[in-house]
């Protein structure tokens, strides 16, 4: 089965219409989860396909990677990157007495994109989510996502990709992504922004 054709989850995008500068104030909630196909939802905008995503930090400098011609999105290829993870699929699902454990489902989603993009051999020390959810409109890919943020303390500088369409550039400073001298995605913007503040 192709991708395309896979169900993931996802939420109604009138769950989170007060968002501004690229981010919002959201509590995901069990009662907002839907599924959708994925292929039906990549050009809905009634809904917002829901990504788990990770960042790495070591002494205050974030990983950023480029997202090379090898990957799937032709929208994001030569940007840069901060953000590893993809899509809350259906398999990634936990069920406890017949409702969706939201949390271990997360968590899972989360372990199987790392497990899948990257090679970490440095301990992750500390992990935050950040309250903030990313939830652009500025791309036509942005429109139709949202992504639950983790910030992962590292003790030391042991992390690279593990698939093509990744190329490592390593840990830069969040003031270095913002200061125009890289060709970084929005939601790398954001996050950046974020975590300078």
């Amino acid at each position: 089965m192709s991708k395309h054709q896979e169900h993931i989850v996802c939420i109604k995008s009138e769950k989170v219409k007060h968002r501004e500068y690229g981010f919002v104030d959201y509590e995901l909630k069990n009662s907002d989860l839907m599924l959708g196909q994925r292929a039906a939802l990549e050009n809905d905008d009634e809904f917002r396909q829901l990504l788990p995503v990770s960042i790495f930090t070591h002494k205050g400098k974030v990983w950023a990677y480029e997202r090379t011609s090898k990957g799937g999105e032709s929208r994001l290829h030569n940007k840069i990157a901060v953000a590893v993870g993809g899509h809350w699929d259906l398999a990634d699902l936990v069920i406890k007495d017949s409702v969706i454990d939201l949390k271990t489902s997360l968590t899972q989603t989360m372990a199987r994109e790392l497990e899948e993009e990257i090679n970490l051999t440095s301990k992750i020390v500390n992990t935050i989510e950040l309250e903030k959810k990313v939830c652009s409109d500025e791309t036509e890919v942005d429109r139709h996502h949202i992504a639950v943020v983790y910030v992962h303390e590292l003790d030391g500088k042991g992390i690279e990709s593990s698939e093509d369409q990744l190329k490592t550039v390593g840990f830069v400073s969040p003031e270095e992504l913002l200061s125009g001298n890289y060709n970084i995605e929005p939601w790398a913007k954001i996050i950046c922004e974020i975590l300078v503040k």
